[in-house]
């Protein structure tokens, strides 16, 4: 029985209220039961399909289900019991207009395909609001952390000229930490919500490599990082941290790439199969034969592996199974399986193949435009983050090379002046010595959140698989590595060589 089979964890998923996660869910859910319609099979058996994939709104329909084989109920009646049950406007409504098509005796391809246009538009409507939402707050995230940053510095430096004291820094430095997750996070809530990988098995060889890299990589970079600190101080750290995430990082960005590309092909590949399919008049696998993949360029390996197991008269399922678990797109595996579903349940392959490809194109055109927003934030992060962890590190040297002259010259006041000339001085502390301990200390957590944070927030605009927070968290790592070995050097030689001259 389907709902013995049906994994119980989804009854577990919030979808009492409505939000972008639940309109995608809800188009993807329509459009594969208005593609299974097309063949006219039984409501049952509609059901049955729809419930076997990993939809989180196909509780409902479970419930809808299970009402009418174990209770007895109409459809109708069962879809209205259901309906008053939902906490979604949106479930609740599309429950109860399903009810009133069936009472009326609504054609189901029709009802289903007219409903999964309307939540198309809802959705796409949405994507967009959280797009403009997005970029907003993307510039909003590069002023605050300028501005945090800043105030940090700025208080820094107040340090040679009064004594702030340890704990107004130490309050300074946890708002600034604060208010960078507060931008992270806001990032995170305002991007889409969409599922971009699919792996069932094993998985694409890049993604595999990137997680065998990122389990070896990241502990190795941690404990070398650690080991040799005590011979070369904090910056070794994340030098060797960001050169234990790089090789993920590259494997994630060339995994992600290599989807991308994927699913931009995936609505032509659909709409040319049924095509090819509906004009010979044959099986999807002698379709698969004859279509014309010069225009499919990242998909023509994967269909080429595919085609021969389907030539070695290997199980159908097990061989679409096996394709989409090696091209790893979830795009891709749900249109895939909308139309081989809807073409295995008697519908017409061309007439499937324009639902199935429809819905491939509008989800592609929709990731398209979130990467021109998402892109440039990105790229501008990470020359963001280098400006200003290089800032800290250089006016903390700064103030760690003036202290020690300070240091200096007044060691030398007290030997000349044999001690008279020092009765003035205590009042200014601009001539007192600071401890530079606890500013380092300071200082090292701020850096530690800037590189965190904007490791985070990129991966978080772009959306895709979260490996690709190693690539970015290792170039973080990295800058911020690469501020503390070469700046501190340049900062004291500039300080001195001016001192010098003077």
């Amino acid at each position: 029985m389907i709902f013995a089979k049906t994994k119980k964890k989804r009854s577990s998923v919030n979808v009492s209220s409505d939000n972008a996660d639940i309109s995608f869910d809800l188009y993807s859910n329509l459009t594969y039961m208005a593609a299974l319609s097309v063949g006219g099979p039984s409501r049952d058996l509609i059901m049955e399909k729809a419930l076997a994939q990993e939809f989180k709104t196909g509780i409902f329909f479970r419930q809808v289900y299970l009402l009418t084989k174990r209770m007895g109920f109409e459809y109708s009646r069962a879809f209205r019991l259901v309906a008053n049950k939902a906490g979604a406007d949106t479930i609740k409504n599309l429950l109860l207009r399903f009810a009133g098509a069936i009472n009326s005796g609504v054609s189901e391809v029709d009802f289903l395909l007219e409903e999964a246009t309307v939540e198309a538009e809802q959705y796409q409507s949405s994507y967009h609001r959280s797009l403009e939402t997005l970029s907003k707050w993307a510039d909003a995230y590069a002023a605050l952390l300028v501005s945090v940053t800043l105030v940090v510095v700025v208080a820094m430096i107040s340090t040679m000229l009064s004594t702030l004291g340890n704990s107004f820094l130490l309050m300074l430095t946890f708002s600034m930490v604060f208010v960078t997750g507060f931008g992270v996070y806001i990032i995170f809530r305002t991007a889409p919500s969409e599922d971009m990988i699919y792996q069932n098995k094993r998985g694409p060889k890049n993604r595999r490599m990137a997680k065998r890299c990122l389990v070896i990589g990241a502990p190795l970079g941690v404990i070398s990082g650690m080991f040799l600190s005590l011979s070369y101080g904090m910056p070794i750290v994340f030098i060797t941290i960001g050169l234990g995430l790089f090789p993920a990082g590259v494997y994630a960005f060339l995994d992600g790439s290599r989807v991308g590309k994927i699913d931009k092909e995936t609505a032509s590949f659909i709409r040319s199969l049924g095509n090819v399919t509906a004009s010979l008049g044959s099986t999807t696998s002698v379709g698969l034969a004859k279509m014309d993949r010069k225009s499919l360029a990242a998909l023509d390996p994967f269909i080429r592996r595919l085609q021969i197991r389907l030539n070695r008269s290997m199980d159908v399922g097990k061989s679409w199974e096996a394709f989409r678990d090696e091209a790893g797109s979830a795009l891709l595996t749900s249109t895939s399986r909308m139309f081989i579903d809807g073409v295995m349940l008697g519908g017409a392959a061309d007439k499937v193949g324009v639902i199935a490809s429809k819905y491939a194109m509008e989800v592609a055109l929709l990731r398209d435009r979130r990467a021109v927003s998402a892109a440039p934030f990105a790229v501008l992060t990470i020359p963001l983050h280098f400006a200003m962890t290089g800032l800290m590190v250089f006016i903390l040297e700064i103030m760690v090379t003036f202290n020690s002259q300070i240091t200096l010259a007044l060691s030398d006041l007290n030997e000349t002046s044999s001690g008279q000339g020092l009765s003035l001085l205590p009042p200014l502390p601009v001539f007192q010595s600071q401890d530079m301990g606890s500013l380092s200390a300071i200082t090292m957590v701020a850096l530690i959140s800037l590189t965190i944070a904007n490791a985070l927030a990129p991966k978080f605009a772009m959306g895709g698989s979260s490996l690709m927070t190693a690539l970015f968290g290792s170039i973080t790592c990295l800058m911020t590595g690469f501020n503390l070995i070469l700046i501190p050097p340049i900062a004291s030689g500039i300080l001195l060589n001016g001192a010098g001259t003077t």
